[in-house]
């Protein structure tokens, strides 16, 4: 006979007495969904894993001090989008256009069947492709749902500036797939 596991409410408040068990279940519960998050914000799956790691730990320290109203996921949610973006604004580095094409070009044959359908995992390439500034903008309104005037509290910059590299961004992102399934396409077929 199986045992149930303990709802993830059960594991929050056990983990906010700081019970190294119920912190360790938690952990390997939330670990996708903060892995899943992070990997929209990362430029490689590395970066993902950290933000995610750093994730935890805040999780795990604002666990002690106060348990969350509500479901943890979405509180988990807003930690791991405001880690990334933190970790992003230290490493702000710039990504040459010719390392994108290089990139594209290494990336080898689309695993992609479906035709004109594109796979998570292709999406999350495409998007870590992306200049850091462009990504962050990009995701937080097209994915978290902010607006414009939220981003540019949130990140400190103009409006402007979140509309412009929102722009960027998608043009960027459609100039990327269409490379990446031109590349693609073409290794296929040889």
């Amino acid at each position: 006979m199986a045992v149930d596991s303990p709802s993830l409410e059960a594991l929050v408040l056990r983990s906010a007495e700081g019970r190294a068990a119920a912190q360790r279940a938690l952990y390997e519960r939330l670990y996708p969904y903060g892995m899943s998050i992070a990997l929209h914000y990362a430029g490689q799956r590395e970066e993902a894993e950290e933000i995610t790691q750093d994730s935890f730990v805040k999780l795990f320290r604002r666990l002690l001090k106060q348990t969350p109203d509500g479901a943890i996921k979405p509180y988990f949610s807003r930690i791991v989008v405001n880690t990334a973006i933190d970790l992003l604004r230290k490493r702000k580095r710039r990504e040459l256009p010719a390392e994108l094409s290089n990139h594209l070009a290494t990336e080898g044959v689309s695993r992609n069947t479906g035709g004109d359908r594109i796979e998570q995992e292709e999406i999350y390439r495409l998007l870590q492709m992306l200049p850091n500034s462009y990504r962050l903008v990009f995701n937080l309104h097209v994915l978290e749902g902010f607006s414009h005037p939220e981003i540019s509290k949130r990140l400190g910059i103009s409006e402007g500036t979140s509309k412009s590299n929102l722009f960027k961004a998608r043009r960027k992102l459609k100039e990327l797939a269409a490379s990446y399934y031109q590349i693609n396409q073409s290794s296929a077929r040889e």
